[in-house]
């Protein structure tokens, strides 16, 4: 449908229409059936009496479905509004615009849900210099649900700037509150463009917003001194990412392991007994860490390696190929009895195997390994799973490098998580240079944390 703009007058200060109990009723009744001849429900509606007119009965039909949450019956009636291709009312195009927000809460939107918002914002925008409160609310929402940050934020500072009164530096406060809310749950990182556009809108209100940097080590803002918090798994995340190593992995045998059922189902059993555990050490991935070294040093290192963990008194598996007993069997040997041990077929990829025994000891359990864990995508078909997954090995995740001594350089797990984040009434959101900072540093999966944001209220 097109999206048009037959703008109903309202009055952004007035309460709530109040309609007729009898027409809101047969609304109601009608969320629990399939209707098809929409055309009919409407005139039925119209029959009745109440306030509910040929104006608005469409932004009310979306508005109770919405609120009821029969999304299905809701979706109809959008389709219904759209094979017509007539004109909407802005009161229609608000109550569209609620109902994709409430749907993305639950799963992503399709393409022409997401055509719709862009349309919208980009005729509403185009139209008003000025946007009533609810229109202005509904528009955000929707742009954040579809993670047009960049677009949400423009919004929301061309209001401001223009100084309404009904848009106080309270309701200004709120709108980015949720804005940076969205940024969080996803992880995003906003453009450098954004940034500077929060920079501008921050100083009209006189409140604090400069470019930081985060100390590595604690997560320390250069800027206000507070600390990220290392946002740690819920029970209920965990159990999702187990949740899948065992039905993708286990139950359904995903063919990304490269290994035969009897090997997969030896190492199930294997880690059912002998589970749970400290630490899984990804032994090919850590010898391989000195590069073009004898059999000997690569075994030698990973010695070492262990030594580290044993010292801790940690309850340590080591898990890697068949070939690796052929390199030095005396160093071999001293290995295997620091550690429970596990050793695939040649052709088995190994690294899924230590991200599943490490997941199914539970939410203590490390690992250790140099690899980023880029291309496991039986974790990361879903959006949200990603997130939850590239937490989880924040904090977890233990890198070696060999240092110019020729011995391990052993880097812990973070101690904070690299997202945007509110604490103590301070945003730090991470933005994206247009150029890298040209900064010597190893690979290690970790975030840039030279380019970020410390937003403060002065109060």
């Amino acid at each position: 449908a097109r999206v048009g703009l037959r703008v109903i007058s309202q009055n952004a200060s007035s309460v709530k229409e109040k309609y007729n109990d009898e027409q809101i009723e047969y609304i109601k009744s009608i969320a629990e059936t399939n209707l098809e001849d929409w055309s009919s429900f409407k005139n039925s509606i119209l029959a009745k009496q109440g306030n509910v007119n040929k104006k608005n009965i469409d932004a009310v039909i979306l508005k109770y479905m919405t609120s009821l949450k029969k999304y299905n019956v809701a979706l109809s009636f959008a389709q219904h509004l759209k094979s017509k291709e007539e004109e909407l009312s802005l009161g229609t195009i608000n109550s569209l615009l609620h109902l994709y927000y409430e749907i993305s809460k639950n799963q992503k939107l399709t393409a022409d849900q997401t055509k719709f918002i862009l349309e919208a914002h980009k005729s509403l925008h185009s139209k008003y210099k000025v946007l009533e409160y609810s229109t202005c609310e509904r528009l955000l929402h929707a742009l954040c649900a579809i993670n047009e940050i960049e677009k949400a934020v423009k919004l929301l500072s061309d209001i401001h700037l223009t100084t309404i009164p009904s848009h106080s530096a309270y309701s200004t406060l709120k709108y980015f509150d949720e804005i940076f809310s969205f940024v969080a749950k996803n992880c995003a990182v906003i453009p450098l463009k954004t940034a500077k556009k929060l920079l501008e809108v921050y100083d009209t209100l006189n409140w604090n917003a400069k470019f930081a940097r985060i100390n590595k080590v604690d997560g320390q803002c250069s800027c206000c001194k507070e600390k990220l918090d290392c946002l740690t798994l819920t029970n209920d995340e965990f159990n999702i990412l187990q949740r899948i190593v065992k039905d993708k992995l286990i139950v359904g045998s995903d063919l990304f392991l490269k290994t035969s059922p009897e090997e997969l189902k030896s190492f199930t059993e294997f880690v059912d007994k002998t589970a749970p555990y400290d630490i899984v050490l990804d032994g090919l991935n850590i010898a391989y860490g000195v590069g073009m070294a004898s059999h000997f040093d690569k075994m030698r290192f990973l010695n070492q390696v262990v030594d580290h963990f044993v010292k801790q008194n940690k309850k340590i598996l080591l898990l890697g190929r068949q070939h690796m007993m052929r390199w030095n069997m005396k160093l071999m040997q001293q290995i295997m009895r620091k550690t429970k041990y596990f050793f695939t077929d040649n052709v088995s990829q190994d690294d899924p195997y230590f991200i599943t025994a490490a997941l199914l000891s539970g939410p203590h359990t490390d690992i250790v390994s140099k690899d980023l864990l880029r291309g496991h995508k039986f974790l990361l078909k879903d959006e949200s799973l990603m997130h939850i997954f590239k937490r989880w090995q924040w904090q977890h995740q233990w890198m070696i490098f060999q240092n110019p001594q020729k011995r391990p350089s052993i880097q812990a797990p973070l101690m904070f998580t690299p997202c945007a984040q509110k604490k103590n009434n301070v945003w730090h959101l991470p933005y994206e240079q247009e150029a890298s900072p040209v900064i010597a540093h190893v690979n290690d999966g970790v975030p840039d944390l030279y380019s970020w944001m410390c937003l403060r209220i002065n109060k």
